[in-house]
Parts: C-alpha cells; sequence; structure tokens
C-alpha cells in the first residue's frame, strides 16, 4: 500500500503534506507526493517520492482580477481559485488516474476532497482529510473560518455548514474530468460536503492558534502543525551577512500567490522600513524580478528560506496570514502583523490578535507607505511591543512541545 498525499494549491498546502510525507517515510511507510510543477525541486531536495499534476500554481491570471485580490476581496480571491482549477482540472485528474492503485492510501486537502473520494469509491482505497484551517462544521467562532458571530451561534453553525459544501464544490472540475474519464462514479454523491465517504479527518493547526470545537466528533484528531524541517538547508552567505550586521530585521512576506505588482510592493515595503527605523528582510511575492536592485542597506530580499531557520532570527513578522506562516511566527516566538487576502487568511489574522501576538487584521486594499510604516513601527517601538513580544513567547513555549508531522503518521498507520 502506498500512502498517496495530494496537495493541490500553494506552497502553504505543500509544504505540510511535504512534511507528513517525511514522517511516514521515517516510520518505513512507502510515500508518494502529488503536487503542482512549481514544487518538484523542493520535493526533491527533501527526498520524497513526487509526481507533478501538470500545472503550475495560478497559471496566467489578468492583472485586473489580481489587483481585487489585493484589495481583499474575498469573492474574487475565491473565484479566482475556482478559475484556476477549472481549468487544471484535466491535467490534475489524469496524474491522480495515474498515480493512485487498488489499496492504496489517499490523503488530501479540501481541494482534492471531492475527486479522492471518486478514486477511493472506484478503487476501494483507504480516505483521510487533512484540513489545513477550521472548515468543519461547528457553531464556534474561535474555530471557524469566516465566523459570521462571536461565541457559540446557531448562524456559526449553518454558515460553517455553507463554507463546508462550497469549499468541497471548489475541487468538483477535477472529480468531473475524473468522472468523464471513467475513473469514478457520479460526482452528485462526491461533491456533498458532509456525509460518511471519508474515513477520517486530521486537523493540522496548533490547538493553541485553532482550538478545538466542542461540537466536532471525537473522530476528528488534532494533530498540530505539519513543521517541515529542513536542517539540510544551507543559508547563502549574503543572508548570514545581513543577519550579523545589525538588530534583528522584520520579516515580510505575502506567500506564493502572484500579486499583481510584486517589485512595486517590495520599494513600498523598504520604504515603510527605512521610515519606521527597522531592517528589514522581503520575500517578494511570486512574479518578482528585479533581484539586482538596492532598496538599501537596511533591506535584503530573499528567495525560498525555510521558516524555521528564519523566523528564530528576527524581531516580527508581517505577512498575509497564511496558516503555515501564521505557525511558523507563533512556533519562532516572534510578534505578527497579518495582512489577509482571502479565504482563510481572515481567520488566522483575528486569532493572532486574539492572541495578543500582534494587531488585528489589516487593510490589503491599502497602497501607500503610511500603513506599512504604523504596522512596522507598532511590532518594533509601539507602546504595545514588548506585551507582543511577551506573548509570542509564551506561546512559543506552548507549542513547542508539538510533534504534528509525527503525529499525523501515527494516526494514518494506525496502532
Amino acid at each position: 500500500m502506498t500512502h498517496v498525499l495530494v496537495a493541490i494549491g500553494s506552497m502553504g498546502d505543500l509544504r505540510p503534506q511535504l512534511a507528513l510525507a517525511r514522517a511516514l517515510r521515517a516510520e518505513g511507510a512507502d510515500v508518494l507526493l502529488l503536487g503542482l510543477e512549481d514544487y518538484a525541486p523542493l520535493a526533491a531536495d527533501s527526498g520524497v517520492p513526487f509526481r507533478d499534476v501538470g500545472t503550475r500554481l495560478m497559471g496566467p491570471v489578468s492583472p485586473p482580477l489580481l489587483a481585487r485580490v489585493a484589495r481583499g476581496s474575498q469573492t474574487i480571491g475565491a473565484l479566482l481559485v475556482r478559475r484556476w482549477l477549472h481549468d487544471s482540472a484535466g491535467a490534475i485528474a489524469r496524474a491522480l488516474a495515474r498515480a493512485v492503485h487498488p489499496g492504496d492510501h489517499l490523503v488530501t486537502g479540501i481541494l482534492g476532497l471531492a475527486a479522492c473520494r471518486l478514486l477511493a469509491r472506484r478503487r476501494g482505497c483507504r480516505l483521510t482529510e487533512l484540513a489545513l484551517a477550521p472548515t468543519l462544521p461547528t457553531a464556534f467562532a474561535n474555530s471557524l473560518v469566516g465566523a459570521p458571530r462571536a461565541g457559540r451561534s446557531r448562524i456559526n453553525a449553518a454558515y460553517s455548514r455553507a463554507v463546508r459544501r462550497g469549499s468541497v464544490t471548489m475541487g468538483l472540475p477535477i472529480a468531473r474530468a475524473l468522472d468523464r474519464s471513467g475513473a469514478g462514479e457520479p460526482v452528485g454523491a462526491a461533491g456533498r460536503g458532509e456525509g460518511g465517504e471519508t474515513g477520517g479527518i486530521i486537523v493540522a493547526c496548533s490547538p493553541r492558534l485553532v482550538p478545538r470545537a466542542p461540537d466536532w466528533p471525537t473522530g476528528i484528531r488534532c494533530t498540530g502543525h505539519l513543521v517541515l524541517e529542513m536542517p539540510e538547508w544551507r543559508p547563502p552567505s549574503s543572508l548570514l551577512r545581513f543577519l550579523d550586521s545589525g538588530e534583528p530585521p522584520v520579516y515580510v512576506g505575502f506567500g506564493s500567490v502572484p500579486v499583481r505588482e510584486p517589485a512595486g510592493e517590495v520599494a513600498r515595503w523598504a520604504e515603510a522600513a527605512r521610515r519606521a527605523g527597522t531592517r528589514a528582510l522581503l520575500y517578494p511575492a511570486a512574479g518578482f524580478t528585479d533581484w539586482d536592485r538596492d532598496y538599501g542597506e537596511h533591506v535584503h530580499h530573499v528567495r525560498f528560506t525555510p521558516h524555521d531557520w528564519l523566523l528564530p532570527r528576527t524581531a516580527a513578522a508581517v505577512h498575509h496570514g497564511g496558516a503555515g506562516t501564521t505557525h511558523g511566527a507563533l512556533a519562532a516566538g516572534v510578534p505578527q502583523g497579518v495582512i489577509p487576502f482571502s479565504l482563510d487568511q481572515p481567520y488566522f489574522a483575528r486569532r493572532v490578535a486574539a492572541l495578543g501576538l500582534g494587531p488585528g487584521g489589516l487593510d490589503p486594499g491599502r497602497t501607500d507607505v503610511e500603513g506599512p510604516t504604523r504596522i512596522l513601527t507598532d511590532l518594533t517601538r509601539g507602546e504595545r511591543a514588548e506585551g507582543y513580544r511577551r506573548r509570542a513567547r509564551e506561546a512559543a513555549r506552548a507549542v513547542e512541545r508539538e510533534d504534528g508531522a509525527r503525529t499525523a503518521a501515527r494516526i494514518l498507520l494506525g496502532p
């Protein structure tokens, strides 16, 4: 039996699955990771068997849509993912059909759930859902992405069921492509967001950040975040020189999803860091090409750098609120400023603020320098900065005992 891990989405979807793959291999299991072409080099560096699904992240996306996502449009963010999945469905379906064999164990995030249900039924596979954000039905706001009411509410419960159905149906184009190919059964049953088809659900989030909802079924297992440790990774000498040349910088990064003007964003945050009197490590968004430009001695831009290595060496982290970066900053014990764009990011921004680790979710639609300057000042030198730092250190001590990847691997392998 092979554990086929299906990671459809951004780097934030890939890295936890890669961590799980390594943990499963350490337990002696056979593993195959399916993911986007973009991440084949990272999988190769990690020593995990990998097969790309024949598509890249988002592909060509129109500037007007990117601009609206950058202004924080939840609706456009979801539509952008839907369109990308629609365009990529055929390639992903073919890759799934080739990779999965009778008796395999499918482990997938929510975007691949509808398609993997079809394959699991057709080929007699076991199926486990790996939830990287709390999109499961619940009445409790602290454990629900996009909860419309604080605390416990029947409105939250109804909303969460709708969110669940909507999230699962985002992946229906892949299931339909499988169905047309004859690899699955009728899509109607597989597309529902609830039911007994899934063999188990693992919530791969720290309970500190995502508390277990009291009304979740007992079969839902919470493991802690799946951290991809890369002890063999070596930082470039230029990064080491920058870190050694002054006080710890603030990390500023907005994930692997493309934005409309990545060079403009880098320039804006470089100027904000200058005004705030702080140093900055900038991780540009996908599409950035201006690597040779000098933004000043107080700024250094980096390519991929493991969070577990980098973030403990920073003074704070400013990011988009993806699950991976939020958990990485939590484990590093540094304050966080979250600028959420869409999907689950506003939830994580709200949780960061509730834990007192940084200011509340900040407006992604602003294009001025004053907003970023205030964020950097607040996190490093403002009157609330020491409180942020103290609570961040306390949170890090609370999560350091978690070993999400090993815990999840042992759940999957059973007693």
